[in-house]
C-alpha cells in the first residue's frame, strides 16, 4: 500500500491520498453500519485506536516510575536499618552512651561520688558549716539575734523603730492639722453666723436686703466665693460680703479673692470683713479701702477680743455710698469739693474710731491682767491664812503661850 500523508498540527487535520487498508476486523466492523455512517464510524475508530496508542504509552511510563521508586524505596530501607542498628549500638540500653553515662552519672558513677564528699552528710560543706555556725548553728543563731547589739536583725529592728517613730511623730502632726482645720472650719461657720445676724440688724426697717450665698455657684463656673450679697433697695445695686476667721491672711490673697467674690457674684462693690485684725497684715489693720472697689474691716483686735458689729457698720454704710455714688450721676447739682472733704472727715473719723479701739482692747487686757493679779494675791492670803490657823489648832484649848 502506497500514499501519502498531509498533516497540518496546527489546524489538526490529516489527510491521506490513495489509502487502502487490508484488515478483516475493520472491515467487519464498518459492515455493520449503514453506507451512510461508515465514514463517521470509520472517524471513530480512528480517534479510539489513537486513544488507546496514547494510553499504552502512557502507562508504560507509570510503569517505568514505579519501578524506579521501588528501587529507590528499597534503598532508603536498606540505609534507614544500617542507621537504626547504628543508633541502638551507640544510644541504646547497652551503648557506647549509655555505659559513658553510667559511669559519671550513675549510683556509682564519678559525678556522684564529688557530689557525696561535698555535699554529703560527711562531706566538706557539712564539716565547713559546722565550723563556721557552731554546734547547732549556734553561731548563726547569736547572729541573727535581734537583743544582741550590732547584729543584722538588731540593725533591723532598730531601724524599723525609728521609721515607726518618725511616722507616728507625722501622724500625730497631720492629726494636729486636721484638728486645726476642723476647727477653723466650725469656728468660719460661727463667724459667718454671727456677720449674718450683723447684716439682718443692718437692713431690719430699710429697703436694703441680703442673701446667703456661700453655698451657691455664682456667674464663674463652679466658684462659690462671696458668703452673702446685700441689695440696695434704691437702686437695686449688689454689695458682696466675704466673712474670714482665718489666720495669716495676705493682702494680695485679700485683693484676689474680693475680685473674684465681686465677679463672681455680680456685685458693685465689696466687703472683706475678718474676725480679728491681728488676722491680716498690718498695713491693712481695722479699716482699709482698696482701689475703690471694696474695703478690709476687722471686726476685733485678737481672739481675746469680742467682736464689734459698729466696725461692720461703717463699712456697710461706705459701702452704700460708693455704690450709690458709682450709680448716679452727678451732674452740675452735686459739689465735687463737698464730697471729697466729706470723704476725708469720714476717714479721719474712722482712723480715731479704730485707735480707740485698739486703746479699749489695750485697756481691756490690762484689767484683765490686774483681775488675774488679784486673784492670785487673794489665793496667797487665803493659804496663808489657813496656814496659821492650822498651825494655831495644834495647841489644845486653854493652852497658852
Amino acid at each position: 500500500m502506497t500514499s501519502k500523508i498531509h498533516l497540518d498540527e496546527q489546524d489538526g487535520t490529516v489527510r491521506i491520498d490513495d489509502l487502502t487498508i487490508e484488515d478483516h476486523e475493520l472491515a467487519e466492523y464498518l459492515g455493520e453500519h449503514d453506507a451512510a455512517n461508515r465514514e463517521e464510524a470509520f472517524h471513530q475508530a480512528l480517534r479510539i485506536g489513537t486513544a488507546t496508542l496514547s494510553l499504552a504509552e502512557t502507562s508504560k511510563q507509570v510503569e517505568h516510575v514505579k519501578h524506579e521508586f521501588e528501587q529507590m524505596r528499597s534503598g532508603f530501607e536498606a540505609e534507614i536499618d544500617d542507621v537504626r542498628e547504628e543508633l541502638d549500638r551507640r544510644f541504646g540500653d547497652d551503648g557506647e552512651v549509655s555505659s559513658i553515662l553510667d559511669r559519671h552519672l550513675g549510683p556509682e558513677g564519678r559525678l556522684n561520688r564529688e557530689l557525696d564528699d561535698v555535699f554529703g552528710e560527711e562531706g566538706l560543706f557539712a564539716r565547713r558549716l559546722d565550723e563556721e555556725l557552731g554546734e547547732d548553728g549556734e553561731r548563726i543563731q547569736d547572729a541573727l539575734d535581734p537583743d544582741r547589739e550590732g547584729t543584722p536583725t538588731n540593725r533591723l529592728r532598730e531601724a524599723l523603730r525609728g521609721e515607726i517613730r518618725e511616722l507616728s511623730k507625722q501622724l500625730q502632726v497631720e492629726k494636729g492639722r486636721k484638728e486645726v482645720r476642723q476647727r477653723t472650719t466650725e469656728k468660719g461657720h460661727v463667724f459667718e453666723d454671727t456677720v449674718a445676724q450683723f447684716l439682718t440688724d443692718l437692713v431690719y426697717g430699710s429697703s436694703h436686703s441680703f442673701d446667703r450665698t456661700g453655698e451657691a455657684v455664682g456667674e464663674l463656673a463652679e466658684s462659690k466665693v462671696g458668703d452673702f450679697v446685700v441689695t440696695l433697695g434704691p437702686t437695686n445695686q449688689r454689695i458682696v460680703v466675704e466673712a474670714k476667721s482665718e489666720q495669716n491672711y495676705t493682702q494680695p490673697r485679700i485683693k484676689e479673692e474680693m475680685r473674684e467674690a465681686i465677679e463672681n457674684r455680680d456685685a458693685d462693690y465689696g466687703i472683706f470683713v475678718s474676725e480679728c485684725e491681728s488676722y491680716v497684715p498690718n498695713k491693712v489693720g481695722y479699716f482699709r479701702e482698696f482701689d475703690g472697689e471694696f474695703l478690709s474691716v476687722a471686726l476685733s483686735a485678737d481672739e481675746d477680743d469680742d467682736v464689734d458689729s459698729r466696725l461692720l457698720n461703717i463699712g456697710f454704710n461706705w459701702a452704700e455710698m460708693r455704690a450709690v455714688q458709682s450709680h448716679l450721676d452727678a451732674g452740675d447739682d452735686v459739689d465735687p469739693e463737698f464730697v471729697r472733704t466729706q470723704v476725708e472727715e469720714i476717714e479721719d473719723s474712722v482712723s480715731k474710731f479704730t485707735n480707740v479701739k485698739r486703746k479699749c482692747s489695750s485697756i481691756r487686757k490690762s484689767a484683765n491682767g490686774i483681775e488675774e493679779s488679784l486673784d492670785d494675791i487673794q489665793g496667797e492670803v487665803t493659804t496663808r491664812l489657813n496656814n496659821i490657823v492650822g498651825e494655831m489648832s495644834k495647841s489644845g484649848p486653854g493652852t497658852q503661850a
